[in-house]
């Protein structure tokens, strides 16, 4: 039997909202009908203690908590009882540029080594955001890092991909059980028949879009089936990183409606 997909809500729409009034973010999320909760900072113990209380009476689960450094955000999700957590980006400026080699990949694999090994000695799986701007950002960049990085997890961004002018399906094709987490969002762009990720102005030319309103080609209900093919036992955390027709609250519902109309 496929697994049950958990469905979470990114908090990054409310633009730093979920700082000053977490009680009132996290109400809106749950009020949306969602599973868990994505984006809470704790700079210490005692504030993730109060933020997990809060969610914990609404019914939401704190997914991928951040936290000041690695290994305090490593213990924060152990804490919580995650099995996978997000390290620092490889960012592409510090490692070939545009177009990295196969050396500059096998760097960038070295370069966040140690801070693997340091997840893994907690149990948890570290992922790497796909994510522009970063050594992936595309199915092809995954298959290199991931091959030069062996104890290396990914979050899979369907909207990235897309913004870099690939398609999602093939990394989960190739890579499903290196998969520790999702960041499932839509992208739209002015024109689709030319948007071009380096020659275009994301943010201007292409933007991330309500869930079923983007352009680009996302079949949203394949990757949705394809992780339940897989047994994919992670979090699926709907992303939008600006609203762009509803208010934050509105946008989580929205989103989270269309997934239902989807049988998610």
């Amino acid at each position: 039997m496929a697994a049950k997909l958990r469905i979470a809500c990114h908090l990054i729409q409310w633009r730093g909202e979920q700082n000053e009034n977490p009680e009132k973010v996290a109400r809106e999320v749950a009020d949306a009908g969602y599973d868990g909760i994505e984006g809470f900072q704790a700079k210490t113990a005692d504030e993730l203690v109060k933020l997990a209380t809060i969610t914990g009476k609404l019914g939401l689960h704190i997914v991928n908590a951040g936290a000041p450094t690695p290994d305090e955000r490593f213990r924060f999700n152990l804490t919580l009882g995650n099995k996978a957590t997000e390290i620092p980006a490889c960012r592409r400026d510090q490692f070939g540029g545009k177009s990295p080699t196969d050396a500059d990949f096998q760097r960038a694999a070295e370069s966040i080594r140690e801070v693997c090994a340091l997840a893994k000695s907690y149990g948890l799986k570290p992922f790497h955001h796909a994510h522009l701007n970063t050594m992936i950002e595309t199915p092809k960049d995954a298959d290199k890092l991931l091959a030069y990085a062996p104890d290396l997890y990914l979050l899979f961004d369907t909207g990235h991909m897309l913004a870099a002018n690939s398609n999602p399906l093939d990394a989960l094709r190739a890579h499903g059980s290196r998969i520790a987490h999702v960041h499932l969002k839509d992208t739209r762009a002015k024109d689709p028949a030319t948007w071009n990720r380096w020659t275009g102005k994301f943010g201007q030319d292409a933007w991330f879009e309500e869930l079923g309103k983007g352009n680009l080609g996302l079949d949203i209900k394949a990757v949705l089936r394809g992780l339940e093919d897989i047994g994919y036992d992670g979090w699926v955390s709907v992303e939008q990183d600006r609203c762009t027709a509803h208010n934050p609250a509105e946008t989580a519902k929205v989103n989270r409606d269309y997934l239902r109309s989807l049988g998610y």
